[in-house]
């Protein structure tokens, strides 16, 4: 009796240390569940965030290219604008200066009529300059120390 009372108690030991196996087998993985569940929670909003930044990047990229596009039109009106200012600048500047020519061309023409002499020629007048300088060099004149 008294072997098969041992022999019960170490049975029922073996069957304690079983059931805590078990019990504890059941808390683990019941923990590895939650975990999974957790890690499936972390993931997902992981995913969302991604997706999320995707989006900005892709609106960011969107903006970006409307203010490129925006500030090409901007920068070819003026352009234009200059090109057309300058074209108008030029055909004033030729204008007054066709305007300045005939006016030379008329005191030129009632010079002669008045006095008879035909007026000196640009170039005559140049190669005077050049000779009135080059007498003043080889005199002093005009020289700095």
């Amino acid at each position: 009796i008294d072997d098969l009372n041992a022999s019960l108690e170490r049975a029922k030991e073996k069957l304690d240390q079983r059931d805590i196996a078990v019990a504890e087998a059941g808390n683990i993985a019941e923990a590895a569940l939650r975990l999974n569940g957790v890690f499936e929670a972390a993931q997902a909003s992981a995913d969302q965030y991604v997706e999320q930044m995707s989006a900005r990047a892709d609106e960011l990229r969107q903006e970006a290219e409307s203010v490129r596009d925006q500030a090409k039109r901007t920068a070819d009106d003026l352009v234009k604008s200059a090109r057309t200012e300058a074209d108008r600048i030029l055909r004033e500047a030729r204008n007054e200066g066709e305007r300045l020519k005939e006016e030379a061309q008329k005191l030129l023409d009632e010079a002669r009529q008045r006095t008879g002499v035909e007026p000196p020629t640009i170039d005559q007048l140049r190669s005077r300059e050049e000779e009135g300088k080059q007498r003043r060099g080889l005199f002093g004149r005009g020289r700095k120390s």
